[in-house]
């Protein structure tokens, strides 16, 4: 069962939704409306396994659906590598869902530029990278310059600059796209 928030759409979202949607366009070289009716299909059909029969209007869609769809096309944008005019960052209304996909597509959070892996439980001195298991450790995907940044101030004080929540905890899959070692399973006895 999923709850639908039935609240008006904010002027404040369907301008975000229209500003990704004019990044694509821009981008593909698609017209607008014709972007934005095939990425609805495409949302409704692979984020919410429904059929076209089920589109919606940007102009009276319920809030938590536009919600979504702003994510999905977050992720487009972050999987397609489309520039945008002004950082991802601004766009989001889940920072951590956010966060998880720049790691998958290894982008800067705060500027969409290629990302290092920034760990916000510092490894090193002493703490080998190779041996230690990062799974489940705290980590940000940051481009060169906001890495360095990240390390001249306190965690606490990056964090509030650019609106971040913190870290992710490097999952698995995480974990296989940047090559780190993960929690060994141990084998159920019967």
């Amino acid at each position: 069962m999923q709850l639908l928030d039935a609240r008006p759409l904010s002027d404040k979202q369907r301008k975000m939704c229209y500003a990704l949607l004019g990044a694509i366009s821009d981008y593909t070289g698609e017209e607008r409306e014709a972007a934005k009716e095939f990425l609805k299909l495409e949302f409704l059909s692979s984020e919410l396994e429904q059929t076209g029969e089920r589109i919606f209007s940007l102009s009276n869609a319920p809030m938590s659906l536009v919600a979504a769809f702003q994510r999905f096309l977050v992720r487009f944008i972050i999987r397609h590598d489309i520039p945008t005019k002004r950082p991802l960052l601004n766009y989001v209304d889940d920072i951590g869902d956010y966060v998880y996909h720049c790691l998958i597509g290894k982008k800067c959070v705060v500027c969409g530029r290629l990302a290092d892996l920034h760990h916000v439980e510092r490894v090193g001195m002493g703490r080998s990278r190779e041996e230690i298991v990062q799974e489940g450790m705290e980590c940000l995907p940051l481009c060169r310059a906001h890495h360095t940044e990240a390390h001249t101030m306190p965690d606490g004080e990056f964090f509030s600059r650019y609106h971040l929540d913190g870290g992710i905890p490097l999952d698995q899959t995480l974990c296989k796209i940047y090559g780190l070692k993960t929690k060994k399973v141990e084998a159920k006895s019967c």
